[in-house]
């Protein structure tokens, strides 16, 4: 058929790029990209350009890049060095880089971030250039599962002695720690050992690379016949190319793991001197991931800096710094928020000055940049708690204050007099907040979470983590994590899937956290069944279990049991109690009427205060109660004060 063998559809090469000596029509056909940004595009693809001797360079476009700019950029426009930061030109013996690398305190580190990567990092103890470029190129599936990460790690701190297949190699493996690691040193393996040139040694590595098998019988026979005239027999030859072939499967281009290695040096440099202004530009590469940005605020906090709030009057659209050690939130961070109103908004405050409260603020934003859905978000996220107002009147208020902005505005750009021109007329009305219920705990959280897709104020375990210290562990200082041990943890169920089993069952994968830290557990079936109602996302538990590591070498909870927060304080309630003074006289029939809607099996103990006397009284059975949150709330509620609480054992 004619249409057999014809190209179905053409696509360009993300980073690839042709050299020719001369203008490239000369050589292959071209066509115009189906976009602006593709330009002239050749019509064969890399094995036919290959063929006609082009050479094509492939430029990768990395995130890091971009932070590493942003980072130098933020450092000299904050004063923080006073001398030029040549990051090209960086020293490769720098003790506090590889301080960082050794302590695993690589987030934001190109390359050397994930869990399976920290592990090594910290059995290396990395103290040389060298070891970095080493660890890109072994930590690759090839070298993992012939266990060439161990074999280096072990020889380089002297617990397993080196082996050369032969001496004429150990120049050659030295540096690698006697481990073929890249092709470069399979070329020069086969220079030194069978003569070949550089050109012959490249066919070879070519011919290994696409195993084609009479090619590499033809590389078999050069090699042996080579090592011949270096005196070296041929069982010993062939021992040789069979493990350079076997090795060569795992080979990385040295230039290739040299080049990486130099950015991740580069980022750990920039983080092990700069580390506010760094992780702020990490932070700022992963806005529209609040799953990252969540992850990283928590390490950044581990490091002992202060991630501040987003703000108005402080934030710009990305993260930035204000000293060495502080962080500002960006507010292009929160959902619903655009560019093109942080934009505004940043230089009408360079202009002008910070914003005086929630009209001034409405008022001095141009019409087409105002938006209702954005200034609420910016309200859930805390951007305007620093007016003094309560969030919840902000939300009620700023409709009237959007419409006001707008009325004025029209009136200035018509030229008329409207009814609140007059400065001093308009400022009275500026200055009325609607008054309303302020929001609980509960949903001042749960609006926060909508807009910044996590909790960063404060967190749901925070409510408990007083009252229960000495029931449950959190996890960021009291879990001490160690192979098999049983633990009781506080926190939020944030994430819930289940898997089936091979044996048809059915398990849960959970995803654990408090606010400082995340941890992964598990339910396997045969727990499943009694803690399924449990399982809740969003929901505060404790839960029993012991700890280990799963098949990705990750701390885990295997889980024994789950408890409801009411259901432990039930459990672990030694008093309910209220404070009460004369104002709640009137209020004490009322009082009794709920205690005993709510009977239970916990004391109920009243402190009174009368002036500056103080008095105790532990109630009969008949007021004891259900201990639990939701009568917290009713008592509280009831006499208009925090006045309840539970104390525990």
């Amino acid at each position: 058929m004619e249409l057999e063998g014809l190209v179905r559809n053409v696509g360009t090469h993300a980073g690839g790029v042709l050299i020719a000596p001369s203008k490239i029509s000369d050589f292959c056909p071209i066509y115009k990209g189906p976009s602006e940004s593709d330009g002239v595009v050749s019509q064969f693809d890399m094995k036919d350009v290959e063929a006609l001797g082009l050479v094509k360079f492939d430029f990768l476009g990395l995130s890091n890049l971009t932070v590493i700019d942003k980072t130098v950029k933020l450092i000299y426009a904050k004063g923080l060095s006073d001398e030029l930061i040549d990051i090209d030109t960086l020293p490769l013996d720098d003790k506090a880089v590889y301080k960082l690398l050794q302590r695993c305190d690589t987030t934001g580190i190109f390359q050397l971030e994930s869990e399976g990567m920290r592990g090594y990092l910290k059995k290396l103890q990395a103290d040389s250039f060298e070891d970095i470029v080493a660890m890109l190129a072994l930590y690759r599936p090839g070298p993992l599962g012939a266990g060439m990460v161990d074999d280096y790690i072990n020889v380089k701190h002297g617990t397993q002695q080196v082996k050369y297949p032969h001496p004429m190699l150990e120049e050659i493996l030295k540096p690698t720690n006697g481990v073929f690691l890249y092709q470069e040193q399979v070329m020069k393996s086969a220079q030194v050992m069978a003569g070949y040139s550089l050109g012959g040694a490249d066919l070879l590595r070519r011919a290994m690379g696409k195993k084609i098998a009479s090619e590499m019988e033809k590389q078999r026979d050069v090699f042996v016949k080579g090592a011949a005239d270096r005196e070296i027999n041929e069982k010993k030859a062939n021992e040789i190319f069979d493990l350079i072939d076997k090795f060569s499967g795992y080979g990385f281009n040295k230039s290739h793991s040299v080049a990486y290695a130099y950015i991740s040096y580069q980022t750990a440099w920039l983080k092990a001197h700069y580390p506010a202004a760094f992780m702020a530009s990490v932070l700022s590469g992963m806005m529209d991931d609040t799953d990252r940005i969540a992850f990283t605020v928590s390490e950044v906090q581990a490091m002992g800096l202060i991630v501040t709030g987003p703000s108005i009057d402080e934030s710009s659209y990305e993260f930035s710094i204000q000293d060495d050690k502080t962080i500002t939130y960006g507010l292009g961070a929160i959902k619903g928020v655009g560019e093109a109103l942080v934009e505004a908004l940043v230089v009408e405050r360079k202009a002008n000055g910070n914003y005086q409260d929630l009209f001034d603020f409405c008022a001095r934003i141009e019409r087409k940049s105002l938006n209702q859905r954005a200034i609420k978000a910016l309200i859930y996220s805390g951007a305007l708690d620093g007016f003094g107002i309560d969030r919840a009147s902000l939300i009620k208020t700023y409709p009237n204050a959007v419409r006001q902005a707008e009325q004025r505005q029209n009136d200035l750009s018509s030229g008329q007099s409207g009814l609140f021109t007059d400065a001093q007329v308009y400022s009275e009305y500026e200055a009325h907040y609607l008054s309303c219920p302020s929001f609980s705990f509960k949903e001042t959280l749960q609006f926060e979470k909508g807009v910044m897709g996590y909790y960063f104020y404060n967190h749901p375990t925070d409510e408990y983590k007083d009252d229960l210290k000495h029931i449950a562990a959190t996890l960021p200082k009291d879990l001490v994590f160690r192979n098999n041990k049983e633990v009781r943890i506080l926190a939020l169920i944030s994430e819930l899937r289940y898997r089936a089993t091979r044996s048809g069952g059915q398990m849960a994968l959970i995803t654990i956290e408090d606010g400082s830290r995340l941890l992964n557990a598990v339910v396997f079936s045969k727990v499943l069944g009694s803690v399924s109602d449990k399982l809740i996302a969003d929901t505060v538990v404790v839960i029993s279990g012991k700890v280990n590591k799963d098949f990705r070498d990750q701390w885990q909870v295997v889980i024994d049991k789950i408890e409801g927060i009411d259901e432990v304080k039930m459990k672990y309630a030694r008093s309910f109690e209220i404070s009460l003074s004369d104002k709640h006289q009137p209020l004490f029939a009322k009082l009794s009427d709920v205690l005993k809607q709510n009977q239970g099996q916990c004391p109920v103990k009243l402190c009174y205060q009368v002036n500056d006397s103080k008095g105790e009284v532990l109630l009969t059975k008949d007021y004891f109660v259900i201990p639990n949150q939701q009568l917290i709330d009713t008592v509280d509620t009831l006499l208009g004060d925090r006045v309840s609480k539970i104390n525990y054992c």
